[in-house]
C-alpha cells in the first residue's frame, strides 16, 4: 500500500501531525487548507519538528529531507484528484467540513477512501449529502498522530466494507492498530475519557487538590503514564470544552457538562501545551 497517494485537508496541529505520520511511513503527501498561507505555515512546522528531530538524534539528516519531499502542498482541492485516500481534519464545523466534502466528491476518483478526523461530530450526520455515502467513514487519530498507535475507524451504516479494508490495509503500513466503532458520540476513548478529565477539573474547581497533586495521584495510584490534566493541556482545553458540550448535547446528560476551571482557563486564552498555559505550565522550549 506504499504506493497508495494521500490527501490531507488541513494543516493545524491535527492535519499536520496526520500528514507527517503518513510522509514518515513513506507515503507520497498532498496537504489543502482553507487557505494557502494556513498549508504553507502547517508544513513550516512540520519540517520544524523533523528538524528537532535530527538535532535530537532520532532522525537522520538524510531521512528527513527525503520525508519533507514526500509533502507537497496543493493550491487547489482539483489537485487532490489522485489521492487514494483524503482525510479531512479542518475545525469542528458541520457545515465547514461538509463543504469540503461535497467539493471532494466531484474531483476524487469512485474507489478512493474519504474520511474525517472528527473527534465529536456525527459521522452519519457529516455523510448525509454525499452522493457516495460507501467510501466515506471516521478515520480518528490521536494527538500526536506521529506517535500514538491507536485509530478508531467510525463506521456509519451505508459504508462499503471494501472501503473500510482499504482504509484498514493503508493505517496497517503505518504501523497503526486500529479500533472499528459504530457512529456513536464519543466514539470509544473520548466517551471515557472525557469525564474522567472533566471530574478531575471538578476536583480543582472545589478545591479538594491541586492540580499537580490529582495528576501524581492518578500516575502513582492508578497506574496512568499521564495524569488527566496534563492529558488535557495536551488534546487542549478548548478541544476538551468542545468534546463535552457536544456529549452534553448528544446525549442529553448534565454529567458532560464543562468543569468551571475549563471554562475559566478557554475564556482566558490558556488553552494547555499549545498556548504555554493550562492547568499546568509549559515554558518556551
Amino acid at each position: 500500500m506504499k504506493n497508495a497517494i494521500i490527501g490531507v485537508v488541513g494543516s493545524g496541529v491535527m492535519g499536520g501531525g496526520i500528514a507527517q505520520m503518513f510522509a514518515e511511513n513513506g507515503f507520497q503527501t498532498m496537504v489543502w487548507d482553507t487557505k494557502e498561507e494556513f498549508a504553507v505555515k502547517g508544513v513550516a512546522n512540520i519540517r520544524k519538528r523533523l528538524d528537532k528531530s535530527v538535532e535530537k538524534g532520532k532522525l537522520s539528516t538524510s531521512d528527513a529531507e527525503e520525508i519533507k519531499g514526500r509533502i507537497k502542498i496543493v493550491k487547489d482541492l482539483n489537485d487532490l484528484a489522485s489521492a487514494d485516500l483524503v482525510v479531512e481534519a479542518v475545525i469542528e464545523d458541520i457545515e465547514t467540513k461538509r463543504a469540503i466534502f461535497n467539493r471532494l466528491e466531484k474531483v476524487l476518483r469512485p474507489l478512493a477512501v474519504l474520511g474525517t478526523n472528527t473527534s465529536s461530530l456525527s459521522v452519519t450526520e457529516l455523510a448525509q449529502n454525499l452522493s457516495n455515502p460507501g467510501r466515506f467513514l471516521g478515520i480518528h487519530f490521536f494527538n500526536p498522530p506521529t506517535k500514538l498507535e491507536l485509530v478508531e475507524l467510525i463506521t456509519p451504516h451505508a459504508l462499503n466494507p471494501e472501503a473500510l479494508e482499504r482504509a484498514k490495509d493503508i493505517l496497517s503500513a503505518c504501523g497503526k492498530t486500529t479500533v472499528t466503532v459504530k457512529d456513536s458520540p464519543g466514539f470509544i476513548v473520548n466517551r471515557l475519557l472525557l469525564p474522567f478529565i472533566n471530574e478531575a477539573a471538578k476536583l480543582v474547581d472545589e478545591g479538594v487538590a491541586s492540580p499537580e497533586e490529582i495528576d501524581k495521584a492518578m500516575c502513582l495510584g492508578a497506574l496512568h503514564p499521564a495524569g488527566p490534566l496534563q492529558v488535557a493541556d495536551l488534546i487542549g482545553l478548548d478541544v476538551c470544552r468542545h468534546i463535552l458540550e457536544t456529549l452534553s448535547r448528544s446525549l442529553g446528560s448534565q454529567m458532560y457538562k464543562p468543569a468551571k476551571s475549563i471554562v475559566d482557563l478557554v475564556d482566558a486564552g490558556k488553552l494547555g501545551r499549545k498556548s504555554g498555559q493550562g492547568f499546568h505550565s509549559y515554558p518556551k522550549g
